[in-house]
């Protein structure tokens, strides 16, 4: 199975994404300190929106999920907003079409391929436009990289050699942002030029980027079916009811083990060792990707 793309500079793109937005996304001159996040689909971007918007705002949450994404926009999809400068810009691009800056500051977000394979077979099985028969037929696309953005962990590992060259790069994993959460949002802010974080706006921080508040605040007013059905596009006609799926489904760390045989872990392994073989640093997920046979 191949999913049905476009062809972006050699880079695979969603079939009915608009060629123009991302040429201008990818070409776009940086201005001095814009922030710049990114990551490969379904790895953790959203949670990176609102933790980059409450530090930038002092744990002020957002009124509504609308808000977020006005101030962090997502060019790939929605285009550049004829407003003032956006507290930061989203990305799914490897890192060689992403306009790059020394004087701009990058954040990564990688994941567990395991749990990301997962993830992107929920949301795009919703989407308009694509007939997934099944997760056994969708493993296999993702494995191959034939699928929109391509080979998740050649986009990791651009991206993460991109980080140890430019100290403007920094690089973490969807498991540091759940797992270890006040220790990596210091470290988020510190990197943002922030000063240490008082206990009150931590708190704050924490509570209003919890996957509890950040699903409640997406889902008033069908916000994200709605977005959705205004972005996909040349299909947005097909968009309709519940075609559309949820942008945050559940959030944790090892749903893949629901969904996964043995086999396809151990193929996963595989993928996974032969990219990483001459690294010393395996991202932290030894136990993440673990394969533990059900009771």
């Amino acid at each position: 199975m191949s999913v049905p793309y476009k062809d972006f500079f050699g880079f695979r793109i969603p079939a009915g994404a608009d060629w123009d937005r991302f040429e201008k996304a990818s070409k776009r001159i940086l201005q001095h300190g814009e922030i710049i996040i990114s990551s490969y689909p379904k790895c953790g971007t959203t949670l990176l929106q609102h933790l980059v918007f409450l530090i930038m705002r002092g744990g002020t949450p957002a009124d509504s999920i609308a808000e977020v994404l006005e101030a962090i926009p997502f060019p790939e999809q929605d285009g550049f907003p004829d407003r003032m400068q956006p507290l930061a810009i989203k990305y799914h691009l490897p890192f060689k079409l992403t306009p790059f800056s020394e004087d701009a500051r990058y954040i990564y977000v990688a994941r567990n391929p395991k749990d990301a394979c997962v993830s992107y077979y929920h949301f795009l099985k919703g989407l308009p436009g694509y007939s997934i028969e099944s997760f056994d037929v969708f493993f296999e696309a993702f494995l191959s990289g034939h699928l929109p953005y391509g080979d998740i962990l050649g986009h990791i590992l651009e991206w993460y050699e991109a980080s140890s060259k430019h100290s403007n790069v920094y690089f973490t994993t969807y498991e540091s942002l759940t797992k270890k959460k006040e220790e990596t949002v210091k470290e988020l802010a510190k990197f943002l030029g922030f000063a240490e974080l008082d206990h009150i706006i931590m708190k704050d921080i924490l509570q209003y980027s919890s996957f509890e508040y950040m699903r409640s605040l997406a889902s008033r007013d069908d916000f994200y079916k709605k977005y959705l059905q205004a972005s996909t596009g040349s299909q947005k006609e097909k968009a309709k009811g519940d075609t559309c799926p949820q942008m945050m489904r559940k959030g944790i760390v090892g749903d893949w083990r629901n969904h996964f045989s043995e086999d396809q872990s151990r193929r996963m392994d595989e993928y996974f060792l032969a990219k990483t073989k001459n690294m010393k640093w395996s991202f932290g997920w030894a136990e993440d990707m673990l394969y533990k046979q059900k009771n």
